[in-house]
């Protein structure tokens, strides 16, 4: 659609198109469909967050988005179904699994599913369950109004505020995620003081000289004020300037949805094109910790205005 330039005129419809039923919502976008071999009537989510933006851009279309929840030690907890499947939740408890909130909110899950324990490690099976057999998932949730379980986070990346609050840095980071950030680890720099490591937008556009960390390389590269740039460099500095206000922008727009005591007040760009990961694709997030001590970070620039002497002019 923005190949065409009918972009425009696509969202508008979506808008129309998600308040129809669903084959009403298919005739609309019969030709997509089409591209798409004509029968895709369902998609099923689970093991990652899901943006509820991107949810919502599939069933306006005329997808049913199903997500589910769940762990290897217990099977499926929850899950939503075609005619249940609210944004931003993981549906309801399964029968005959149980699920339930410890009084921190973490997740607990009872029934005939749930597995005996760790092979050989008796001291971990001990840990992971409550006196009286609740296995103990780890993830920090909450129900809502009609009973869907809502995840937060995971219950040891609560970063607790010397105000007292909790902050759950997924929480964060799922916000980044809907406002347009690749990829982001929220992580706390001093106590109080809550900051991004984000992944740069478009890897492949950015010269070599920025691969490494954006922040130190930017001061290098753009003008002294009062001198002419280097018109040798003047493509990198565009780069720089783009990647900035992209990611700028992108956290004033998470911001604006998060409490005040959650919001994002300097970010810092991860040097490499994707973060350390697990062999099951989960984020090491102990090794980002780690590095966002060293890194020096950039401020999230509220005004949107210059950077760092650079005009609005210039960035165009």
């Amino acid at each position: 659609m923005a190949a065409q330039g009918r972009l425009g005129s696509f969202n508008r419809m979506r808008r129309i198109a998600r308040r129809l039923p669903y084959p009403v919502r298919r005739r609309l976008f019969s030709q997509v469909h089409q591209r798409l071999g004509g029968s895709l009537n369902l998609i099923v989510c689970a093991a990652a967050f899901l943006p509820p933006s991107l949810q919502q851009a599939w069933e306006d279309i005329g997808v049913v988005v199903m997500q589910g929840y769940g762990a290897t030690e217990c099977g499926v907890a929850s899950a939503t179904n075609q005619r249940d499947h609210g944004l931003g939740t993981v549906g309801r408890t399964i029968p005959p699994v149980q699920v339930k909130l410890a009084d921190d909110g973490e997740v607990l899950v009872a029934g005939p599913t749930l597995f005996a324990g760790y092979w050989c490690d008796p001291d971990t099976t001990t840990a992971s369950f409550t006196h009286d057999g609740w296995y103990k998932t780890g993830d920090i949730g909450r129900h809502d109004e009609r009973g869907h379980l809502v995840l937060m986070g995971r219950k040891k990346d609560i970063i607790v505020l010397p105000s007292g609050l909790n902050v759950y840095p997924e929480d964060i980071e799922n916000a980044l995620l809907t406002a347009g950030i690749r990829d982001a680890v929220v992580v706390e720099t001093i106590p109080g003081r809550i900051e991004a490591v984000v992944l740069a937008p478009n890897p492949p556009v950015l010269p070599p000289v920025l691969s490494p960390v954006l922040p130190p390389v930017m001061p290098r590269l753009l003008p002294v004020p009062g001198e002419p740039p280097d018109a040798t460099r003047l493509p990198e500095i565009g780069d720089a300037i783009r990647v900035r206000a992209e990611i700028d922008d992108a956290i004033r727009v998470a911001n604006r949805t998060l409490a005040v005591h959650q919001r994002v007040v300097a970010w810092r760009l991860w040097p490499d094109s994707d973060f350390p990961r697990t062999h099951t694709l989960k984020v090491q997030r102990d090794r980002v910790r780690t590095w966002a001590v060293i890194d020096e970070a950039l401020p999230v620039r509220e005004d949107g205005g210059s950077v760092a002497g650079v005009s609005q002019d210039r960035r165009r």
